[in-house]
C-alpha cells in the first residue's frame, strides 16, 4: 500500500511530528509558503478532530465493562487512516491508500498471486471445479475493496512499535526531553522512523 503521511498528536491535538512521504519520494523537501502551511495545519486538525470524535462515540456505544474504545482504523473509498492511542493520550496516525488485495495467502503481494494459484489448480478445471475455495471468482468479488486483515494487523503492530521502541527511545529518553514541548527535530527519531517504515513489506 502507498503510505502518504504520518502524524503524532498530543492529547490536546497539537502536532508533535508530521511527515509527508509522498513529497519525500518526489525529491528534496521544498519550503512551503505560509498559505500552504496553514492549509496542511488545518487538515491535521481535522484528522485529530475526527479521531477524537470517533473515540468519544465508540466509548459511548461500548458496553460499560469494555476495555477497548479506541479507534484503530478509519477506511473510506479512497484511503485508510490507521491509529494507535497511547495511555498518555498520544495519537500515532498513518494515512495510506488501503490494501485491498484479499486472496488465499496472507502476503500483501496483490491479485497476481491469486491468478497464479488459480491457473496452477489444473488448466481446464476452472470455475466448475469443486472445492469452492477463497480463490473462486465469486469469492474474490465478495472481498473486493476489503482491506487485508494481515496488513491491518501489521500496521497496527508497527504503530505500537514506533511508540514503544522509537518514540520512547529517541524522544522520551532524550536528555533534552520536555513533556509539554518535545523537540523531536533535535533527536534521531525521524531517521529511525524512516529506516523502520521502509523495512516493512507493506510500505510503498
Amino acid at each position: 500500500m502507498t503510505v502518504h503521511s504520518f502524524h503524532i498528536f498530543d492529547r490536546k491535538g497539537k502536532t508533535l511530528f508530521t511527515k509527508n512521504y509522498v513529497q519525500a519520494r518526489s525529491g528534496p523537501p521544498v519550503k512551503l509558503n505560509p498559505d500552504e502551511e496553514e492549509r496542511l495545519s488545518e487538515q491535521r486538525k481535522l484528522v485529530f478532530g475526527m479521531l477524537f470524535s470517533l473515540k468519544e462515540m465508540c466509548g459511548n456505544l461500548s458496553p460499560a465493562d469494555s476495555q477497548q474504545d479506541d479507534v484503530q482504523m478509519v477506511k473510506t473509498g479512497a484511503a485508510c487512516l490507521y491509529n494507535f492511542d497511547t495511555a498518555s493520550g498520544l495519537k500515532f496516525a498513518l494515512y495510506a491508500t488501503p490494501e485491498t488485495s484479499y486472496g488465499i495467502t496472507s502476503s500483501p503481494s496483490g491479485p497476481a498471486s491469486n491468478s497464479q494459484n488459480a491457473q496452477s489448480a489444473g488448466g481446464a478445471a476452472g470455475p466448475a471445479s469443486g472445492g469452492g475455495g477463497s480463490n473462486h471468482p465469486s469469492s474474490l468479488k465478495q472481498h473486493q475493496g476489503m482491506t487485508s486483515p494481515s496488513v491491518n494487523s501489521a500496521v497496527r503492530d508497527a504503530l505500537r512499535h514506533i511508540y514503544e521502541k522509537i518514540w520512547v527511545t529517541y524522544v522520551v529518553r532524550s536528555p533534552m526531553y520536555d513533556a509539554l514541548h518535545p523537540d523531536v527535530a533535535s533527536t534521531n527519531f525521524e531517521v529511525a522512523l524512516d529506516h523502520y517504515l521502509k523495512g516493512m513489506i507493506w510500505f510503498r
